[in-house]
């Protein structure tokens, strides 16, 4: 059965994959996309997961990531229908004793929020933001839309900057370890520690310290927590109307099942069904490294050493995540004051915290783990009928639950009841009257919603210092470049790895768009 031909065929419509495919046709390359599902998206989706009419994010909801660099701009994507809301407040985080803080788009007026737990501790954010905007800004947005550099280039960087030692100390610590440096108050460092642990970090994993200054204060301030209006799923759509615009496509059910290479160069993809696409020029896998050289490419082509270590990549924490449609908007306790929030954080307390995440690594569970809540459709009318509301709840949780993944399906329907009730002591009019429609998503439906989610873990490979940067998915191919010849990766498996930054398709295109002697047009 015969396909097509184009000169770039890339494989998985994931918001990386249409990434890397936009810059790639705006070039003027023809550019086609096969992705194996009815939808494109991958983790980047929305569906109706409880009733008609409500549309809940599966996976990523927060595009925070992607507005800190060049490609909503570069490639156009408002005039295609892309629009973003961005919530003020950020998020704030509630507590067993009925206090809640409150992070607002402005650092002062989230400083005075501090102020009411402690004015020392108020000062701190100041100073730690004000260090963000100083010294690890620029060189976080720059270092993620780059391939990465090898380490010594980095600490060289570094070293020449000013504050460049403190910012490796930083570095190098855990958020645990930065939020009790600067922090004195419990709810000031539980507000700041669990955003920081945002997409699964454990609280005191050496070599991310920084993510307190990113992910869990000045990032957000920066650049905003934005979220697309109608649902995840509208920033891969406005991609493939970029990318058709340019003259290249997408075919849906089209799943690439092998590789084909010939003297070491990668000349096309077989999919599912037998058929055959050309590339002329070069084939972009925006797959799991496990799917892409364990499965598709025959093994004469590869080097032992890397097969043996896409066998043993190592993944962090998944998730349990539960989706409700609502009849009326969430209120949460009265003295908590957040009814207008849509992220809010519930850590519990800080004992509980570490106590959750220790369970984590036994791979148990902990009764009084933190969860996050997002209502989208407190700022985004568009996602559920008129004056109804989608919730999702989430939390970290093993893969490996008491060693048997497998026990995670013999618990769902109990553990759908549970993450009710555990919601319900925060927001009291969750009941059976008001939830029109309810799910859970255990670690195995997101492995099984997603091939990228490789052991439920929504960031491909785990972030841990062996699998960053230069490390990422491996040093001899961290530059978007395999050992076969024309063959490129993007994706979460690449760098800078998870979340909806678009960073590594843009990185992938550029690096193909370089060999080929060519560039993107204004």
């Amino acid at each position: 059965m015969s396909g097509s031909a184009a000169d770039i065929v890339v494989l998985g419509a994931g918001h990386n994959g249409l990434i890397a495919a936009a810059y790639l046709a705006k070039a003027g390359l023809k550019t086609l996309v096969l992705e194996a599902k009815d939808q494109v998206g991958g983790g980047c989706g929305t569906e109706e997961l409880t009733a008609p009419g409500f549309r809940h994010d599966p996976c990523a909801s927060v595009h925070g990531a992607i507005q800190a660099g060049p490609i909503l701009k570069e490639l156009g994507l408002e005039r295609f229908g892309l629009r973003y809301i961005f919530p003020d407040p950020l998020h704030a985080s509630v507590f067993p004793d009925g206090s809640s803080l409150v992070t607002w788009r402005s650092v002062e007026q989230s400083a005075r929020e501090i102020e009411r737990f402690s004015p020392k501790d108020a000062a701190a954010y100041l100073r730690l933001v004000a260090f963000w905007d100083r010294h690890i800004r620029d060189v976080f947005v720059a270092s993620r839309y780059a391939p990465p550099r090898r380490p010594g280039e980095l600490y060289t960087l570094l070293e020449r900057r000013e504050a460049g030692f403190e910012v490796m100390r930083l570095m190098a610590s855990s958020p645990l370890e930065v939020v009790n440096e600067f922090f004195e108050e419990e709810h000031v460092r539980l507000h700041v520690l669990k955003a920081s642990l945002q997409g699964g970090p454990f609280p005191d994993q050496l070599g991310y310290g920084l993510l307190v200054f990113g992910t869990g204060s000045g990032a957000r301030h920066s650049f905003g927590w934005a979220m697309p209006e109608g649902g995840s799923l509208e920033l891969p759509l406005s991609l493939v109307r970029a990318l058709r615009d340019s003259g290249g496509d997408v075919l849906t059910r089209s799943e690439a099942k092998e590789i084909i290479v010939e003297d070491g160069v990668a000349r096309g993809v077989i999919t599912g069904d037998g058929r055959r696409f050309t590339a002329q020029k070069a084939v972009v896998a925006g797959l799991h490294v496990r799917q892409v050289f364990l499965e598709m490419i025959d093994h004469r082509w590869l080097d032992a050493n890397l097969v043996e270590a896409f066998q043993k990549v190592r993944t962090g924490l998944s998730e349990v995540v539960l989706h409700l449609a609502l009849s009326e908007p969430p209120r949460y306790r009265a003295d908590f004051g957040v009814d207008r929030v849509v992220h809010c954080h519930v850590p519990e307390t800080m004992p509980d915290l570490l106590a959750a995440y220790a369970e984590c690594r036994k791979g148990h569970l902990y009764a009084r783990a933190p969860f996050q809540v997002f209502c989208q459709t407190l700022v985004d009318g568009t996602r559920a009928p008129s004056g109804q509301h989608v919730l999702n709840a989430g939390r970290y949780v093993p893969y490996d639950l008491s060693g048997r993944p497998e026990s995670w399906r013999e618990i769902k329907n109990q553990l759908l009841g549970e993450e009710i009730e555990r919601v319900r002591e925060y927001i009291p009019n969750v009941t059976e009257k008001t939830v029109l429609g309810k799910a859970v998503m255990t670690p195995l439906d997101i492995e099984a919603h997603d091939a990228m989610f490789y052991r439920g873990d929504i960031m491909g490979l785990g972030h841990v210092l062996s699998q960053e940067g230069h490390l990422r998915p491996h040093p001899s191919i961290s530059d978007y470049r395999t050992s076969i010849r024309n063959l490129y990766l993007t994706g979460a498996c690449t760098h800078p790895g998870g979340t909806i930054s678009g960073a590594p398709g843009r990185n992938c295109a550029l690096t193909v768009l370089g060999d080929l002697g060519l560039r993107v047009s204004p």
